[in-house]
């Protein structure tokens, strides 16, 4: 977005014009679907709530995996098996078992062509999502969605590096003949894959939704706002179900290489494995890469309490902002970060000493932590905070998924009652003055304020609601 108005605008005053028309901070934020009519229908149905989920992730498959090993403070950052490190200093990254065990570069077979990261996952969350509950079983076509946060697939890069020594390098820049050499080399599908509804795809082929639908490429916060979305598609009556989460398979050669290029994650080279990803703390120098999908089922809540279900968590208001300051940094001035949560507080119509706990984005780079622990002072100002933790430390960061993962892991603090502890913050940084979770409690949870922050300024925060508090 920032690129975008540097380009487009004529002057400064026309720049300063449109970031202060995305962050004014007395702009009325419109509850529940744009409108008080709109807020008052939504108020007399029953709640928004996750009533199924499905996942491959780094820390599990299941819920009570997840929340075991939240609860214990069990990593699921692992070595590498996807390719070979020698010549990174990344090593290590948050990856599920299935991903880390069958993904090959370079292929077991030369020439063979395998489906994007993104389709396994999604396709083995979406079976397990099915097997708990399908929502085709209750619903029209019409009256199912689905919205998704998804990073924006990537071509295959040793597929490009056999047609290169297909045509030689001395051809490369011969763009006729690597034209007419792509045609016979690239199959069809292997171009389908790439555009970012190859994932709603693969879910379209065993739910035949026909409702609202939409894929969300905003990177750290897609799939939080994925959530948002459909509730408020929700809301607004446009459909009556959603399937809603995130995928994301960055995990890459390519995509790792990127990362340390440009600085994004943890190459300490005195910090091995888990102990790189550590939100918060003083020796934080960046994030650990992560892969994954979360899907879930989200639905009026009276609807799965006629089936006879509980549902896992009640999704009670949402808040999103942009800031146009810079591509890659968060505000000066946290105001992305201080919006969305306020706007998700006001959404919910809970207060502020309403909130046992806030899920922080934390991503373990030094401006995320830090800007977002001054939004969460401000926010709160004079109203005592809650504790505050972050999951990155077990699990490292899944981009698009982030959001769908950390939301799971606040379904497993409603279920099992408890506040999972930061790991590796060895040292606070002094800078950072909200009230850290340095080790695992038993407490029981009514609401929290869930995070998700990405680059180029998007910010989206929930607040969730524990099911067994009376609606």
């Amino acid at each position: 977005m920032g690129c975008r108005l540097h380009h487009a605008a004529q002057d400064q005053n026309t720049v300063n014009a449109l970031k202060n028309f995305f962050l004014i901070e007395n702009r009325e934020f419109a509850p529940r679907g744009g409108s008080e009519k709109k807020r008052e229908t939504a108020m007399t149905h029953s709640p928004v709530c996750i009533s199924a989920i499905g996942a491959i992730t780094p820390l599990g498959d299941t819920l009570d995996q997840v929340s075991a090993a939240l609860q214990e403070g069990r990593t699921g950052i692992r070595t590498i098996k996807k390719f070979a490190t020698d010549t990174y200093a990344t090593k290590w990254a948050g990856l599920p078992e299935l991903g880390n065990d069958t993904i090959r570069w370079p292929r077991e077979r030369p020439g063979q062509v395998a489906r994007p990261g993104e389709i396994l996952y999604a396709e083995k969350a979406l079976n397990r999502l099915l097997a708990e509950f399908n929502p085709s079983d209750a619903y029209q076509a019409d009256r199912i969605g689905c919205v998704i946060g998804v990073d924006e697939p990537a071509i295959d890069i040793e597929r490009c590096s056999d047609l290169l020594a297909k045509i030689g390098v001395e051809n490369s820049n011969d763009r006729e003949k690597l034209v007419a050499n792509a045609i016979e080399h690239f199959r069809v599908s292997e171009l389908l894959d790439l555009d970012v509804t190859s994932v709603v795809r693969a879910i379209h082929r065993q739910v035949r939704f026909s409702g609202y639908t939409r894929c969300h490429v905003g990177l750290c916060s897609a799939s939080l706002q994925a959530l948002g979305m459909a509730t408020a598609a929700i809301d607004d009556g446009r459909i009556d179900a959603a399937i809603v989460g995130g995928v994301s398979a960055k995990v890459t050669p390519l995509n790792v290489a990127r990362l340390e290029g440009i600085g994004a994650v943890c190459t300490d080279p005195q910090l091995e494995g888990p102990a790189r990803s550590r939100p918060f703390d003083a020796r934080r120098s960046g994030f650990i890469p992560a892969e994954g999908a979360i899907l879930f089922v989200v639905e009026r809540e009276d609807a799965v309490r006629r089936r006879g279900h509980t549902p896992y968590a009640r999704l009670m208001g949402y808040g999103a902002s942009l800031s146009a300051e810079h591509i890659v940094a968060p505000h000066t001035q946290d105001r992305e970060m201080f919006l969305c949560m306020q706007r998700a507080l006001a959404h919910s119509g809970l207060k502020a000493q309403d909130i046992s706990c806030i899920n922080a984005h934390g991503t373990s780079t030094k401006l995320n932590d830090l800007h977002e622990s001054r939004a969460i002072r401000r926010l709160f100002g004079d109203t005592p905070m809650p504790p505050v933790t972050a999951a990155k430390s077990l699990h490292g960061h899944l981009i698009a998924a982030a959001g769908a993962m950390e939301v799971m892991g606040v379904i497993a603090n409603f279920r099992d009652d408890f506040i999972g502890a930061i790991r590796n913050l060895d040292e606070v940084d002094p800078r950072i003055e909200v009230p850290l979770a340095r080790s695992t409690r038993s407490i029981r949870l009514n609401n929290v304020l869930k995070n998700s922050f990405g680059m180029g300024g998007l910010a989206s925060s929930m607040v969730l609601q524990n099911p067994s508090l009376a609606a």
